[in-house]
């Protein structure tokens, strides 16, 4: 079997990852070689207290600066990334067996076009979450930010309502809260663009894999997302969202509609 990786950024994350890591231990397939990684951005409640009990199984890096965001607290681990497939993973994802990793797992060594896999993500209620997306335009940022009973059509057609999600499909936008993605293509696009502090750098390194490969929804892998929608709650992180997303039309186009 090819080795795995996987890697959570943390960033004062105390309510959430000890139960990422119980679920986690519990589901790794024992005959897929694997290595976790905590990258902590510098976090100031009990995050680090919550690892203890894990220490002997996983491996914890620092951010030496504090908070230097989602994308280039995962690059951190490029250094040292050996694996052959790297899982890129949030501290408020659990996983519910075993047979969702090797799914992932089998789904890219079945199909060698294919550079990276998402699973389907549900929440704690068993309902399923519709985070693949098409690429973003300028409409959908502006529907994203209006009441939840304008623009209902474009949020699900921006969120592929319109394919099955029990079966397999392209995917222009995964999301960062879970990928799979092959270790070698990972550090041959440079990881995550570091421009990005927050939101939007799933959106770019998806679009970079599909410009060389290609990326797949795999619905026979399944994980539980405990959403916590921050940009929902927060002006301040809603003006990060709209900033980071600035940034990637800058990058890729200012597409309308």
């Amino acid at each position: 079997m090819p080795s795995l990786s996987i890697a959570i950024v943390t960033y004062n994350s105390e309510k959430t990852i000890g139960r990422t890591l119980a679920s986690l231990f519990a589901n790794i397939p024992q005959d897929i070689p694997c290595h976790v990684t905590i990258i902590d951005n510098g976090s100031t409640d009990g995050t680090l207290a919550s690892l203890e009990p894990y220490q002997n199984q996983l491996r914890l890096l620092h951010s030496q600066k504090g908070n230097i965001g989602f994308g280039a607290a995962h690059n951190l681990i490029m250094p040292e990334l050996n694996s052959d497939i790297h899982i890129i993973m949030n501290p408020d994802i659990n996983a519910i067996d075993r047979q969702s990793f090797t799914a992932l797992v089998d789904y890219l060594l079945k199909h060698q076009e294919v550079g990276m896999v998402v699973p389907r993500i549900i929440d704690e209620n068993g309902s399923i979450q519709y985070l693949c997306r098409r690429d973003p335009t300028l409409f959908d940022l502006f529907s994203r930010v209006m009441p939840e009973p304008f623009f209902r059509k474009r949020r699900s057609y921006h969120e592929m309502k319109d394919h099955d999600y029990t079966t397999s499909f392209r995917v222009p936008f995964a999301s960062g809260c879970l990928m799979a993605i092959r270790s070698e293509l990972f550090k041959r696009l440079g990881g995550f663009d570091e421009r990005y502090f927050l939101y939007a750098e799933d959106a770019d390194l998806s679009r970079q894999v599909n410009q060389v490969s290609t990326v797949m929804y795999v619905p026979d892998a399944v994980f539980c997302h405990v959403w916590q929608r921050s940009s929902y709650k927060s002006s301040r992180m809603a003006w990060i969202h709209i900033r980071s997303l600035m940034k990637y039309f800058s990058k890729w186009g200012w597409a309308i509609k």
